[in-house]
């Protein structure tokens, strides 16, 4: 079995598949399985599994809770303002 590579923050997401991808990788290298983060997060496997595939029909205080549980966060950046030459 192949080692899993290591997760690198910040994860750069613009889409619910790619959040859902990010979050599947750090719930595995945090060695919880799906129902494991279901039960801490009193959600059902089916939502994780959603969550995971990109689906966007879940509930966004739901997924922002499974961010929590798997001691990460959330930071809106403005991406117009890093495309922009810093000022002297």
């Amino acid at each position: 079995m192949s080692k899993q590579s290591e997760t690198r923050f910040p994860i750069d997401f613009f889409g619910v598949e790619e959040l859902g991808q990010a979050i599947k990788r750090v719930r595995m290298q945090r060695g919880l399985t799906q129902h494991e983060l279901s039960m801490r997060t009193n959600t059902s496997t089916k939502f994780i599994s959603n969550v995971e595939n990109g689906k966007d029909t879940a509930q966004l205080g739901k997924v922002l809770l499974l961010i929590r549980v798997l001691d990460m966060g959330t930071q809106l950046v403005d991406l117009r303002a890093k495309a922009r030459p810093k000022e002297l």
